[in-house]
């Protein structure tokens, strides 16, 4: 298929669980690979909790459909961790606001820093 499909300027082929995928390339060899990586073991993952919960490895699926849904999994999962960062930064913001709050000033008669 490779040889038969064109590529654009931007475009990659990546080779996910054996099949060709032509992706946009908008990172570098590294990261590309990192990626890859990251979304076969998702896909791993899936399959997994998919024979936990039906007994058995997925039958006949559409590989494409597999392999979007592992991507999607995978996106949901960096905007949770994103959304628990945040809200763990917001934390913080708070308790260091409430500590600076308990600080007392330094009162102007005695000269004293803290």
């Amino acid at each position: 298929m490779r040889e038969t499909v064109p590529l654009a300027a931007d475009e990659v082929w990546v080779e996910i669980l054996g099949r060709d995928c032509r992706v946009l390339r908008r990172t570098d060899d590294k990261t590309l690979a990192e990626s890859v990586a990251l979304l076969e073991q998702t896909y791993r993952d899936m399959e997994r909790a998919y024979e936990l919960r039906w007994g058995g490895p997925p039958s006949t699926l559409d590989t494409t459909t597999w392999l979007l849904m592992g991507a999607l999994n995978l996106a949901h999962r960096v905007v949770r961790l994103e959304q628990e960062a945040s809200q763990q930064t917001q934390n913080l913001e708070l308790t260091l606001t409430r500590l600076l709050d308990d600080v007392p000033d330094a009162s102007p008669d005695t000269n004293e820093t803290i």
